[in-house]
């Protein structure tokens, strides 16, 4: 895989998040909010701004002696695409996803944390790298890591699978403007398939780490149930408590499982 094109414009870095092999670390968080990354400049030492180009903001850091990287993806599967592409040639080894998130069990709380365990593809891009029977998984090892990390943070998780997809109006079962393009049943069909929340990003980054032998997870604070109709308007706790978690997990990962 190479995606520069030997391009002198570049000067040897990727194309679109603009570095070059060395600048990241072996671990990658991916918020999808540029903004979001500046929520680690606080919880890392020696934090760092590496790149911004539209919707890719690069960070690094570190926590507890590890070293982490932090890159924004912008809204859904294309442009995450992209981002994991380059990481990936960068020489990521872990990608984990980090975001907001609506839920469909009534039992779950807003404020909570969603673990990921595979995700439904309807995303859009990955279909252009296996065919749909080929499955979106998480990595045991991140998804146990995640599980210790809220654990030990007394912070309320759920672990299931994602319907990632790759609308957030009509895809989701929400009106656009004010005409309704979706099913009646979309909710409820997701529903019957267990699924326990529907975000973005997820099925991308899962389904092209497995293709490329990365490890890859994704946990998400819950802003809202579409359930209950209950809604997080202010989630500022709930994604500082997302950040501190998934760094907990980070450090108990890399010491396990990537020789830390």
């Amino acid at each position: 895989m190479k995606v520069n094109a030997d391009n002198p414009k570049f000067d040897g870095k990727v194309p679109h998040l603009l570095l070059k092999k060395g600048d990241i670390s072996d671990i990658v968080l991916l918020p999808g909010d540029p903004g979001r990354v500046e929520k680690f400049r606080n919880l890392l030492e020696d934090f760092e701004v590496l790149a911004c180009n539209r919707e890719y903001k690069v960070a690094k850091g570190k926590y507890k002696g590890v070293e982490i990287t932090i890159c924004s993806t912008g809204i859904g599967a294309p442009s995450t695409e992209i981002a994991v592409v380059e990481l990936i040639e960068l020489g990521a080894k872990a990608l984990i996803r980090i975001g907001g998130s609506g839920v469909l069990k009534e039992e779950i709380n807003c404020g909570e944390m969603i673990i990921t365990t595979g995700s439904m593809r309807e995303g859009g891009a990955s279909k252009f790298y296996a065919p749909e029977t080929y499955p979106a998984i998480a990595s045991f090892e991140i998804v146990e890591s995640l599980i210790n990390a809220c654990k030990n943070n007394n912070v309320g998780y759920h672990k299931g699978i994602s319907a990632s997809v790759g609308s957030f109006f009509a895809g989701q079962g929400r009106n656009a403007i004010n005409k309704k393009f979706y099913d009646d049943n979309l909710i409820e069909k997701y529903r019957n398939l267990n699924i326990i929340n529907m975000e973005m990003e997820s099925e991308t980054i899962l389904t092209l780490s497995s293709l490329f032998d990365v490890y890859s997870g994704c946990i998400c604070a819950v802003h809202a149930n579409r359930i209950t109709n209950e809604w997080l308007y202010d989630f500022e706790q709930a994604q500082l408590n997302m950040c501190k978690i998934v760094l907990d997990a980070c450090v108990e990962f890399n010491n396990k499982y990537l020789g830390g």
